[in-house]
Protein backbone atom coordinates (compact mmCIF):
# COMPACT_ATOMS: atom_id res chain seq x y z
CA UNK A 1 0.00 0.00 0.00
CA UNK A 2 2.61 2.41 0.83
CA UNK A 3 4.76 1.48 -2.16
CA UNK A 4 1.67 2.63 -4.21
CA UNK A 5 1.31 5.75 -2.73
CA UNK A 6 5.07 6.42 -2.83
CA UNK A 7 4.39 6.05 -6.64
CA UNK A 8 1.37 7.92 -7.05
CA UNK A 9 3.68 10.44 -4.95
CA UNK A 10 6.69 10.90 -7.42
CA UNK A 11 3.96 10.74 -10.38
CA UNK A 12 2.29 13.96 -9.08
CA UNK A 13 6.11 15.25 -8.23
CA UNK A 14 7.15 14.65 -11.89
CA UNK A 15 3.81 16.25 -13.21
CA UNK A 16 4.01 19.16 -11.50
CA UNK A 17 7.47 19.62 -12.28
CA UNK A 18 7.21 19.38 -15.74
CA UNK A 19 4.51 22.01 -15.10
CA UNK A 20 6.19 24.68 -13.55
CA UNK A 21 7.80 25.28 -16.73
CA UNK A 22 5.22 26.99 -18.48
CA UNK A 23 4.29 26.56 -22.23
CA UNK A 24 4.47 30.18 -23.56
CA UNK A 25 1.62 31.70 -24.45
CA UNK A 26 1.26 33.84 -27.27
CA UNK A 27 -1.32 37.35 -27.87
CA UNK A 28 -1.54 37.74 -31.67
CA UNK A 29 -3.46 40.75 -32.72
CA UNK A 30 -4.35 41.45 -36.15
CA UNK A 31 -1.77 38.81 -37.66
CA UNK A 32 0.69 40.50 -35.37
CA UNK A 33 2.79 38.96 -32.22
CA UNK A 34 2.02 41.55 -29.41
CA UNK A 35 3.24 39.46 -26.06
CA UNK A 36 4.04 36.58 -24.89
CA UNK A 37 3.40 34.55 -21.30
CA UNK A 38 5.78 32.15 -20.34
CA UNK A 39 9.09 32.98 -21.32
CA UNK A 40 11.47 31.40 -18.39
CA UNK A 41 14.52 33.64 -17.56
CA UNK A 42 17.12 32.63 -14.72
CA UNK A 43 14.06 30.42 -13.31
CA UNK A 44 11.20 32.83 -13.42
CA UNK A 45 8.49 33.43 -15.78
CA UNK A 46 7.97 36.35 -17.80
CA UNK A 47 6.04 38.48 -19.97
CA UNK A 48 7.71 40.06 -22.80
CA UNK A 49 5.34 42.48 -24.71
CA UNK A 50 6.92 44.26 -28.53
CA UNK A 51 6.56 47.66 -29.04
CA UNK A 52 7.43 50.26 -31.56
CA UNK A 53 9.64 52.95 -29.89
CA UNK A 54 11.39 53.85 -26.39
CA UNK A 55 8.66 56.64 -25.43
CA UNK A 56 6.04 54.00 -26.04
CA UNK A 57 7.12 50.92 -24.28
CA UNK A 58 9.00 53.22 -21.16
CA UNK A 59 6.69 55.97 -20.63
CA UNK A 60 8.48 58.70 -22.75
CA UNK A 61 12.28 56.55 -22.50
CA UNK A 62 12.51 56.78 -18.59
CA UNK A 63 15.24 55.03 -18.17
CA UNK A 64 14.10 53.83 -14.24
CA UNK A 65 11.64 51.97 -15.74
CA UNK A 66 14.14 49.96 -18.18
CA UNK A 67 14.00 46.14 -17.10
CA UNK A 68 17.70 45.47 -16.78
CA UNK A 69 20.76 46.53 -15.34
CA UNK A 70 24.03 44.98 -16.83
CA UNK A 71 24.46 43.89 -20.63
CA UNK A 72 24.85 40.16 -19.04
CA UNK A 73 21.36 40.36 -18.13
CA UNK A 74 20.46 41.76 -21.13
CA UNK A 75 21.71 39.42 -22.99
CA UNK A 76 20.21 36.37 -21.16
CA UNK A 77 17.00 38.18 -21.70
CA UNK A 78 17.40 38.10 -25.37
CA UNK A 79 18.71 34.80 -25.45
CA UNK A 80 16.12 33.46 -23.83
CA UNK A 81 13.23 35.73 -26.50
CA UNK A 82 14.92 34.11 -29.52
CA UNK A 83 15.01 30.90 -28.15
CA UNK A 84 11.54 30.16 -26.74
CA UNK A 85 9.18 32.97 -28.02
CA UNK A 86 10.84 33.97 -31.36
CA UNK A 87 10.59 30.40 -33.15
CA UNK A 88 8.74 28.89 -35.66
CA UNK A 89 5.53 26.19 -36.03
CA UNK A 90 3.58 28.32 -33.30
CA UNK A 91 -0.34 27.41 -33.21
CA UNK A 92 -2.27 29.92 -32.26
CA UNK A 93 -5.93 29.28 -32.17
CA UNK A 94 -5.53 27.41 -35.42
CA UNK A 95 -2.87 29.21 -37.61
CA UNK A 96 0.74 28.56 -37.67
CA UNK A 97 3.27 31.59 -37.42
CA UNK A 98 6.77 31.44 -38.24
CA UNK A 99 8.45 34.56 -35.76
CA UNK A 100 11.65 33.06 -36.74
CA UNK A 101 11.95 33.12 -40.30
CA UNK A 102 8.74 35.77 -40.37
CA UNK A 103 10.39 38.88 -38.29
CA UNK A 104 7.49 40.99 -40.09
CA UNK A 105 5.09 38.94 -37.73
CA UNK A 106 6.07 40.68 -34.76
CA UNK A 107 4.58 44.11 -33.55
CA UNK A 108 6.34 47.02 -35.11
CA UNK A 109 8.26 44.56 -37.45
CA UNK A 110 7.04 45.61 -40.90
CA UNK A 111 9.55 44.93 -42.97
CA UNK A 112 10.00 41.81 -44.32
CA UNK A 113 12.57 39.47 -43.47
CA UNK A 114 14.52 41.75 -41.25
CA UNK A 115 14.27 43.18 -37.78
CA UNK A 116 16.27 44.89 -35.11
CA UNK A 117 15.03 43.20 -31.47
CA UNK A 118 16.26 46.22 -28.66
CA UNK A 119 16.64 45.71 -25.08
CA UNK A 120 17.65 49.19 -23.61
CA UNK A 121 19.13 48.29 -20.15
CA UNK A 122 20.36 51.51 -17.66
CA UNK A 123 23.91 50.00 -16.59
CA UNK A 124 24.48 50.18 -13.04
CA UNK A 125 27.86 50.50 -13.01
CA UNK A 126 28.28 54.21 -15.01
CA UNK A 127 24.69 55.27 -15.36
CA UNK A 128 24.47 55.22 -18.65
CA UNK A 129 21.51 53.92 -20.76
CA UNK A 130 22.50 51.39 -23.23
CA UNK A 131 21.27 48.72 -25.45
CA UNK A 132 21.49 45.25 -26.05
CA UNK A 133 19.87 44.57 -29.61
CA UNK A 134 20.18 41.58 -31.80
CA UNK A 135 18.79 41.18 -35.52
CA UNK A 136 15.91 38.49 -36.23
CA UNK A 137 16.05 37.68 -40.67
CA UNK A 138 14.52 35.17 -42.31
CA UNK A 139 17.76 33.21 -42.76
CA UNK A 140 20.57 33.96 -39.73
CA UNK A 141 20.12 35.36 -36.80
CA UNK A 142 22.92 37.69 -35.68
CA UNK A 143 24.15 39.88 -32.72
CA UNK A 144 24.10 43.55 -33.72
CA UNK A 145 26.87 44.19 -31.95
CA UNK A 146 29.84 43.28 -29.71
CA UNK A 147 29.93 46.21 -27.76
CA UNK A 148 26.49 47.60 -26.93
CA UNK A 149 25.49 51.24 -28.48
CA UNK A 150 25.49 54.30 -26.11
CA UNK A 151 21.39 54.50 -26.30
CA UNK A 152 19.71 57.10 -28.14
CA UNK A 153 16.47 57.87 -29.63
CA UNK A 154 18.05 56.09 -32.95
CA UNK A 155 15.15 54.04 -34.42
CA UNK A 156 12.49 55.30 -32.42
CA UNK A 157 8.99 53.85 -34.86
CA UNK A 158 10.91 52.54 -37.60
CA UNK A 159 9.48 49.70 -39.11
CA UNK A 160 12.54 47.48 -38.96
CA UNK A 161 12.51 47.93 -34.90
CA UNK A 162 10.89 46.22 -32.19
CA UNK A 163 11.66 47.23 -28.30
CA UNK A 164 11.13 44.78 -25.90
CA UNK A 165 9.84 45.43 -22.30
CA UNK A 166 9.65 42.67 -19.75
CA UNK A 167 7.34 41.60 -16.47
CA UNK A 168 7.95 39.23 -14.01
CA UNK A 169 4.47 37.09 -13.78
CA UNK A 170 3.57 35.63 -10.74
CA UNK A 171 0.85 33.00 -10.25
CA UNK A 172 -1.45 33.07 -7.31
CA UNK A 173 0.86 35.48 -5.64
CA UNK A 174 3.26 32.92 -5.38
CA UNK A 175 6.06 32.30 -8.10
CA UNK A 176 5.52 28.78 -9.49
CA UNK A 177 8.25 26.46 -7.69
CA UNK A 178 11.09 24.78 -9.64
CA UNK A 179 10.58 21.44 -11.20
CA UNK A 180 14.04 20.60 -9.40
CA UNK A 181 12.62 21.40 -6.07
CA UNK A 182 9.57 18.90 -6.50
CA UNK A 183 11.48 16.35 -7.92
CA UNK A 184 13.98 16.64 -4.47
CA UNK A 185 11.09 16.43 -2.34
CA UNK A 186 9.74 12.96 -4.49
CA UNK A 187 13.51 11.57 -3.89
CA UNK A 188 13.63 12.62 -0.56
CA UNK A 189 10.32 10.77 0.02
CA UNK A 190 11.08 8.08 -1.88
CA UNK A 191 14.46 6.97 0.39
CA UNK A 192 12.70 7.55 3.71
CA UNK A 193 10.33 5.24 2.41
CA UNK A 194 13.37 2.33 1.48
CA UNK A 195 14.97 3.19 4.97
CA UNK A 196 11.51 2.69 6.03
CA UNK A 197 11.24 -0.42 4.59
CA UNK A 198 15.06 -2.13 5.23
CA UNK A 199 14.53 -0.79 9.21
Amino acid sequence: MSKTLLKIGLSCALALGGAAQADVVYQIQNGKLQSATGLIINSEQYRVTFGNSCASMFAGCDQSLFDFTTSADAMVAMNAVFAQVLVDNVVVDGTTYNFDTRPELVNSCDRGGFCEMWIPYLDAGNGNATSAWFVNTSSIDYLGSANYTVFKAYGDSQDYMAFMDFEKVVVNGVPEPGSLALLGIALAGLGLARKRAAG
